[in-house]
């Protein structure tokens, strides 16, 4: 009966000895597995950086042009072989034709008349600038040039376009200009490469800012 007895109390120990490994290995792998779900949680703290704003590109420096300066009426400029001369200019309110008839201007306007000379020096014939290669400035106004068809006056329109080796023509150019425009105010404009004149313009917004440009004073 006693060894019985001790064979059960041994059993018992052991059980509860078993009990108590099973209970600690459940604690354990609980604390485990609680700490996995917490760091995974967790947020991981990134170190701000400041993004720099991109800087802006350097402006380029715009070149400023302005218009040469005029010169005085029988002053003679050459350009490829070709002498130009504005010699004379004068303001009419009206005109005879050459047809016999009298033209009266629109209101607010008046007959504007410069005298062309032209030689070509080369040694080959060349083209005669066209007309609208010349321009009368009033202030930053520009005006071009229209068919005159004034009675003893040879109409630059009508010359032949070639223009031989030593030859000299003359003619003249009708401007259409405010009847409040004197000569002392205006500005004869020849462009031998362009048609247009712009004032304060800048090589990279015009196409024609580096073409030659040569002025004469209509007042003499």
């Amino acid at each position: 009966m006693i060894a019985k007895s001790t064979k059960s109390a041994r059993r018992g120990i052991l059980q509860l000895q078993m009990m108590s490994m099973k209970n600690i290995i459940k604690f354990s792998l609980c604390i485990l597995f609680g700490l996995q779900i917490l760091t995974a949680c967790t947020p991981i703290s990134v170190p701000a950086t400041s993004t720099m704003a991109p800087s802006a590109p350097p402006q380029a420096t715009v070149e400023t042009k302005t218009l040469p300066t005029s010169i005085s009426p029988n002053q003679m400029i050459v350009y490829h072989d070709l002498q130009v001369t504005m010699n004379l200019t004068e303001i009419t309110e009206s005109y005879i034709t050459e047809y016999g008839s009298s033209r009266e201007p629109t209101a607010g306007i008046k007959f504007l008349w410069t005298h062309l000379i032209l030689k070509n020096i080369g040694q080959k014939e060349q083209s005669l600038p066209i007309e609208e290669h010349f321009s009368t400035l009033f202030g930053t106004t520009e005006f071009k040039p229209t068919y005159g068809h004034r009675k003893n006056y040879i109409d630059y329109i009508t010359l032949n376009t070639i223009i031989d080796q030593d030859e000299e023509v003359d003619a003249w150019l009708r401007f259409d200009i405010p009847a409040d425009a004197e000569l002392k105010d205006l500005t004869f404009a020849f462009l031998p490469d362009s048609t247009q004149v712009s004032f304060g313009f800048s090589s990279s917004d015009y196409f024609w800012a580096d073409h030659p440009i040569y002025l004469w004073n209509c007042a003499p």
